[in-house]
């Protein structure tokens, strides 16, 4: 398959992140749903609070009136104060009872009026004032509250039915109960008790009476967050969820499309897939490689190694062709270094239009020929046609730069392309490449043969090198042998290889011996 026209590829980042990004929407809105909802249950809380304080205050003050009505009469004769108290008992909102208390024992009440053995109050007042008792004598299972109001003479006391503070405190709660709370004592919404009420301790609330030494209190319990938001915000997540998926399924789709080709590119450029084969050239009737031409070759990581024609093209149209060829020649000639090449040793490579018009090529060429001409060979471009080139004064004075340095100039593939002889009249160069199709004709096609006569004797006419590529058999070699081509290549002589077995291959002595060393 063609690396530059991929399938589409998922991988399983791209699962996880779409997954990501399908979850944003809920883990964006749902931590600020459950704050807000723990706040709205906080405020809830404190408004309860408020709304009991302000019903039990109203309660208290009716009982303080009663308890200052009869507070004259504290000490005296319980027979003149039992008329008193048993008036207020009667007309006074939420009291139930009245009484009076002369050295810590209530000795007259409206209830039973003079007590001929009064016993010492058992219970404590908070803070002098307020007693919370789960029920007395006549009512075991009614709870009651004593406001106490302190005399020269003695106390007065008004006891508030505490089924009034309940009904108060019912009506105060809303989905948790509020309690009241005196000293120790509590009194719930149905029931009492000692110690701490029994509301849940995650939100609370409570709030002191200004005037009166008691406070109210409420507690709700949190319910789980996903209880929480599903209840009172289905809708909200439901359309969350929805764009969550969308967003992801999106990305998801958009993380498999396949790169475009310039983006392919660039990324194996990146990583260093493309590498440089080398097929060698031989002179015919001399043993060995004296020469061998530079073909670019991508090792994809997954379709593995690529043909040169599915991609080049592509290359040389977005330019990368440039970046590309510097990578391969600059690990080439670097690797290519400690081998010693014979004298004149051609090492070619292509070049095309993008390259001319690349303000650094001239010191590339330069670069790479003083490394190659430490080891002998000489750096052969290789101008292929397939694009039109227009020869500007300024390609004219580089092909002449290059020729200074020594590079060679052929013309690649020649007959095949654009202006093979418009570029023979105007431009310096050093030698043809005949073309593979018209190779392949030798033999079997007469036209093909003179074809490549006509090259040859154009070549010789003209002082130019000849290079026959793809020979890939005796006939053929033999043909070009005795038609005075100076250069073969095909695979008759040896296939492109990589640089690491051409080294091996050189350094054994395992190369051209000639037409019989053909199984090479």
């Amino acid at each position: 398959m063609n690396p530059l026209h991929p399938r589409r590829q998922h991988r399983l980042s791209h699962l996880l992140a779409s997954l990501l990004v399908s979850a944003l929407p809920l883990l964006a809105i749902a931590p600020t749903l459950v704050w807000q909802e723990k706040q709205d249950l906080r405020r809830q809380a404190q408004q309860q609070v408020e709304q009991a304080q302000v019903q039990v205050d109203e309660i208290l003050d009716q009982a303080e009136l009663a308890g200052r009505a009869i507070l004259p009469l504290a000490g005296g004769d319980c027979a003149v104060a039992e008329p008193e108290l048993r008036r207020q008992a009667a007309i006074v909102p939420f009291v139930r009872s009245t009484a009076l208390m002369r050295g810590g024992a209530i000795y007259c009440t409206s209830l039973v009026g003079d007590i001929a053995h009064p016993k010492p109050y058992a219970s404590r007042f908070a803070a002098g004032r307020l007693s919370l008792l789960p029920g007395n004598r006549t009512t075991p299972d009614v709870p009651v509250l004593h406001v106490r109001q302190a005399g020269p003479r003695g106390d007065a006391i008004a006891a508030v039915d505490g089924r009034y503070l309940q009904l108060a405190l019912q009506d105060a709660s809303d989905n948790a109960p509020v309690y009241l709370i005196v000293g120790q004592q509590w009194l719930g919404p149905r029931r009492t008790g000692a110690g701490r009420p029994p509301y849940p301790a995650q939100i609370q609330a409570s709030r002191q009476s200004a005037r009166y030494p008691y406070a109210v209190a409420t507690g709700y319990a949190l319910p789980g967050s996903h209880q929480l938001l599903w209840r009172r915000h289905a809708a909200l997540l439901l359309v969350a969820a929805a764009l969550g998926l969308l967003a992801g399924g999106t990305l998801y789709w958009l993380l498999g499309r396949p790169d475009s080709p310039s983006d392919e590119l660039r990324r194996a450029l990146d990583n260093e897939e493309f590498e440089g084969f080398l097929q060698p050239l031989v002179k015919p009737g001399l043993p060995g490689w004296h020469g061998a031409e530079v073909l670019m070759r991508w090792r994809h990581p997954r379709e593995g190694l690529i043909r040169p024609d599915l991609f080049i093209p592509r290359a040389e149209e977005s330019g990368l062709i440039v970046p590309m060829t510097r990578r391969m020649m600059d690990s080439l000639v670097r690797q290519l270094g400690p081998l010693r090449l014979p004298a004149g040793f051609h090492l070619g490579f292509n070049i095309s239009r993008a390259h001319l018009d690349d303000p650094r090529f001239y010191s590339d060429c330069e670069t790479w020929q003083r490394a190659l001409a430490a080891s002998g060979a000489v750096l052969t471009l290789e101008l292929t046609e397939r694009e039109i080139i227009a020869i500007t004064p300024a390609v004219e004075v580089l092909f002449r730069q290059l020729h200074e340095l020594g590079v060679k100039i052929a013309l690649d593939d020649f007959g095949t392309g654009h202006s093979s002889l418009v570029y023979l009249q105007q431009l310096a160069v050093d030698g043809l490449k005949i073309d593979q199709s018209f190779v392949a004709g030798i033999g079997s096609d007469g036209l093909s043969a003179h074809i490549v006569d006509s090259v040859a004797e154009l070549a010789a006419k003209l002082g130019l090198e000849t290079v026959a590529e793809g020979v890939e058999t005796l006939v053929q070699f033999d043909y070009l042998s005795r038609l005075g081509v100076g250069w073969l290549q095909g695979y008759l002589i040896a296939r492109p290889m990589p640089l690491d077995e051409f080294t091996r291959r050189w350094r054994a002595g395992d190369t051209w011996r000639g037409p019989s060393d053909a199984a090479h």
